[in-house]
């Protein structure tokens, strides 16, 4: 046979080769597939056929490609480093690590082929043998800074960390502009406590590679370590900015901005902001609500308002600032998924809701307003009507009503305004009629109407364990099934899982044994769940978990399982039952979690003495009680509605609400700082519940003793 039948022609290859390089992937891969079929022999044809497919993110494909071209010529070294890499791509580790070693064993000098089995065994976790690659590596191509930089990364891995950093350093010796191994140092000088020369690697990486968002991300977070708040939060924003879906930059941003008020105006953090809020559970909202909040009273159209002594006169005027506040998209969207924390802010949407009530009839739509009025109606929604109307409110939004509903049954058509306007004070599933208003905007429906209705059917499959005869229990059921806590939207849930080992030692826990950290599968109790944010958050944190989550109140339980059937969770199971009657379970746990019951029992030590006698032995417990050192001025105010005899009815914690308000009690200005003023049911739990017991250090050491238990840490 000729040898033109074995090879294609030399010009073929240059313009194979042409297309390659010059970026033409699809003319390459034609032209290569057409080569590869008609010299089914030809090794050239083949390579550049699997690069091409590596380039355009193929590897499954070009797996098959490699392998194929080391069946031709099972002697080409290049060709098995080519497949290990590919197999290393789609984390096929150790089919990596076995192309990489026949490549070895063809050509045993190969530097990067030993460089690169390095880092597959790292990800393999086989440390040691990593570092010895790397040593190899660097033994046949002493000037392989890429080499030095895996090596630093192990060495910093098997806790060498001054090795780690010698290593780096000589990375960058031999290689100046090698960003990826800048950051490294950065990261490795972090944790020997060198912030400010951390600081300064991580600034040399990004000015070598703009774009290079690990680096902004270091970068933010040692400037918040050294106290460069303003400087901090640029670095987090850049990395947002650059990589705007990536769940952990954003939690690491929240995280950072949480606890940050800003004391001047800054518009390009607004769409970063508006970006982060529109993620679903990524971060739980409220935790962002501070910051933006403080953010958007600098603006000049809010300063302009809040600045103005009487808010609104006309509805002219109320339009006008509609308008206005349309600019602000990330106000409006913070109010669709969780309470305004601010007094300042909340009178003037109360002030904006009565106008509109009181001035109905003559309001004409346009498509701000509608927007507005959703937003209005969702956010009055989610704060459960917490907000203060006058009786002549009261009698008005009874007109209103009842003109929906002659409306409706009538067929004729219906201002969206005016049922917004309603929604705004009173939640629309509630009237029987709801069903027909099939023409709202879908969020409108779905969170006003379908998703509450939607609960009223779980209620049915929520199983129960025993009666509630406990008096206390009994009252603390029935204020929870009035009020279930807390109504949220999005929470957080972690972007990868962990393992107990890992929890523990991420929040640096004293164990008195490690043998919860040998639980592969733990099963988890979460005693009373609420609305399912803390049963759902625990689930999605630990690795391989089996979670039951427990609370008394049927309400809450149905909000927490519609939440988790909406996230697609599995690992998860609810029941309805009292503390007390948890030893029916007849089943132990590694880990129980319960931090919001047992400070509202009758006696805590008994609930807590359940609690106890259903955990592992060696198992961990993490518990919440109320500190009486911290709630000194809950505790006045909560005497102070003991003595006025004040009613738990809606109307009565609102209008006692507004007394606090216009208070210039000290401890009634604190109580105003807290989330939990914000909504009816938190502000229910945090004043008016029925039973509270506060605890001092002391009593909770008295506590662990008589329970045989070791405290920890706190978390």
């Amino acid at each position: 046979m000729k040898p033109s039948a074995i090879t294609p022609s030399r010009e073929q290859l240059i313009t194979l080769l042409e297309y390659f390089e010059n970026g033409r992937y699809d003319d390459a891969e034609k032209l290569a597939l057409s080569l590869s079929k008609q010299f089914p022999v030809d090794n050239i044809s083949l390579k550049i056929l699997g690069s091409v497919l590596n380039k355009t993110g193929r590897g499954a494909e070009a797996v098959s490609v490699w392998i194929k071209v080391t069946d031709i010529n099972p002697k080409d070294a290049d060709s098995f480093f080519s497949l290990g890499n590919t197999l290393q791509e789609l984390n096929r580790l150790e089919e990596a690590r076995e192309s990489y070693n026949k490549a070895i064993a063809l050509k045993p000098d190969y530097a990067e082929a030993h460089n690169n089995l390095g880092v597959a065994l790292n990800k393999l976790g086989i440390l040691d043998d990593a570092e010895g690659k790397y040593n190899q590596a660097i033994k046949f191509k002493p000037d392989y800074a890429e080499a030095y930089s895996n090596l630093g990364n192990t060495l910093k891995e098997l806790g060498r960390i001054e090795e780690a950093e010698e290593s780096y350093n000589k990375a960058i010796i031999l290689k100046p502009d090698y960003a990826e191994a800048h950051n490294n140092l950065g990261s490795t000088l972090k944790e020997l406590g060198r912030l400010e020369a951390a600081r300064k690697s991580y600034n040399n990486a990004i000015a070598l590679k703009s774009d290079y968002v690990e680096a902004y991300n270091n970068l933010g977070g040692i400037l918040m370590e050294l106290g460069r708040f303003e400087a901090g939060i640029s670095a987090y924003a850049e990395a947002v900015t650059l990589k705007p879906n990536s769940k952990e930059i954003i939690i690491n941003f929240s995280l950072a901005v949480k606890n940050v008020r800003f004391n001047s105006s800054k518009p390009k953090l607004y769409p970063i902001f508006y970006n982060i809020l529109k993620k679903k559970n990524f971060f739980r909202p409220k935790d962002l609500a501070g910051p933006v909040i403080s953010l958007l009273k600098h603006d000049p159209l809010i300063k302009d308002l809040l600045d103005k002594k009487n808010i609104v006169i006309s509805l002219a005027e109320a339009t006008s600032i509609i308008k206005d506040l349309n600019k602000l998209q990330l106000l409006q969207h913070l109010m669709r998924i969780c309470p305004i924390h601010d007094l300042q802010l909340e009178a003037v949407l109360v002030n904006l809701r009565k106008v509109f009530l009181k001035q109905i009839k003559q309001v004409k739509n346009f498509p701000e307003l509608i927007y507005f009025l959703s937003s209005l109606c969702l956010h009055c929604f989610i704060n459960e009507y917490v907000y203060f109307e006058s009786d002549i409110e009261t009698q008005l939004v009874k007109e209103l009503e009842i003109d929906i509903k002659e409306r409706i049954i009538q067929s004729e058509q219906l201002e969206l305004s005016k049922i917004l306007c309603l929604a705004s004070y009173r939640p629309l599933y509630e009237f029987d009629w709801c069903k027909r208003l099939d023409y709202l905007d879908e969020e409108i429906k779905t969170r006003l109407i379908d998703e509450p209705l939607k609960e009223r059917e779980i209620v049915e499959t929520i199983p129960v364990l025993g009666d509630i005869s406990d008096d206390i229990s009994r009252k603390v059921r029935e204020q929870y099934e009035e009020n279930p806590y807390p109504r949220w939207v999005n929470l957080t849930i972690s972007p990868k899982k962990y393992s107990v080992a890992e929890v523990c030692d991420s929040i640096n826990l004293n164990l008195y044994s490690d043998k919860i950290k040998d639980v592969s599968s733990p099963s988890i109790l979460i005693a009373g769940c609420g609305t399912g944010q803390h049963s759902i958050e625990t689930a999605s944190r630990f690795s391989n978990c089996q979670v039951r989550a427990v609370d008394i109140s049927l309400a809450s339980l149905t909000y927490a399982q519609r939440k988790t059937n909406e996230l697609g969770i599995c690992n998860l199971q609810y029941l309805q039952a009292d503390i007390l009657s948890l030893n029916q379970l007849n089943k132990k746990f590694d880990i129980i979690e319960s931090t919001g019951v047992l400070h509202h029992m009758k006696e805590p030590i008994v609930g807590w003495r359940v609690l106890r006698e259903l955990l592992n032995s060696g198992g961990l417990m993490k518990i919440g009680l109320y500190s009486k050192l911290a709630r000194r001025h809950i505790i006045k105010v909560r005497q102070k509605i003991s003595a006025l005899e004040i009613g738990l009815s809606k109307a009565d914690i609102r209008n006692f609400r507004r007394k606090l308000i216009k208070s210039q009690n000290k401890n009634v200005y604190k109580l105003t700082k807290s989330r939990d003023f914000y909504t009816l049911s938190s502000l229910r739990d945090l004043i008016f519940h029925e039973q509270e017991h506060n605890f001092t250090i002391p009593q909770i050491q008295d506590l662990l003793d008589k329970l045989r238990l070791k405290f920890c840490g706190f978390e």
